[in-house]
């Protein structure tokens, strides 16, 4: 388990959550499950997405949004009264996103060493290039994803992945606008580097 905030007592400031999702998650809190699903209904597809940018397999990604919402319906006691819960769930999922990373890129590292090109040979012939160019670049990836720091990680899958605005991710992240611009910027130019992809753009926009 990686050091991280754990999904304890959120700071009891103000919530930007809808007040549906205050009510709901009130609800859930005496034993209503309806609420609860309402709440998984609501953010299901934008939490899987989250964690994708950090996986980059939608499988993986199904099974740590599960665990996800699990642990938070475990822990709802836990959020502060006045806590936004979509917040407090994404950074639940970010962690749990962290460990799958970890654990795929210490996988995909054992893969390389014990696969030899023989594996590949394998292949089917037809769009075989593609598919091993498609596979390298994703374990590629996923391994540099896994060496940038977490804060630059986080900005950089918020940013290109989720499609946050500036002012979203330096408001979820807790710094200011041009800190999270400036993470991005950096995380995104040393993935460019390390791919070896310097005139690539990562996502763009503002």
């Amino acid at each position: 388990m990686p050091a991280q905030t754990p999904p304890d007592r959120e700071p009891t400031r103000g919530s930007t959550d809808p007040p549906e999702d205050a009510e709901l998650v009130r609800r859930a809190r005496t034993g209503d499950g309806s609420a609860f699903e309402a709440l998984v209904l609501r953010y299901e597809t934008p939490l899987r997405k989250l964690v994708y940018g950090y996986v980059l397999d939608w499988e993986a990604a199904e099974d740590v949004a599960q665990d996800a919402f699990l642990l938070a319906y475990r822990k709802l006691d836990n959020l502060g009264e006045f806590a936004a819960f979509k917040s407090w769930l994404y950074r639940i999922a970010i962690n749990r996103a962290h460990d799958e990373l970890r654990r795929a890129a210490r996988w995909r590292l054992r893969l390389d060493r014990n696969v030899g090109d023989e594996a590949l040979a394998e292949l089917p012939a037809a769009g075989a290039e593609s598919a091993v160019e498609s596979r390298l670049l994703r374990r590629a990836l996923v391994r540099e994803l896994a060496r940038l720091p977490k804060s630059q990680r986080t900005a950089v899958v918020l940013k290109d992945v989720v499609g946050m605005k500036y002012v979203e991710i330096a408001e979820f992240l807790g710094c200011p606008i041009g800190t999270a611009q400036i993470r991005v910027h950096r995380g995104r130019q040393k993935l460019r580097q390390r791919l070896g992809e310097p005139g690539s753009r990562a996502g763009g926009g503002t």
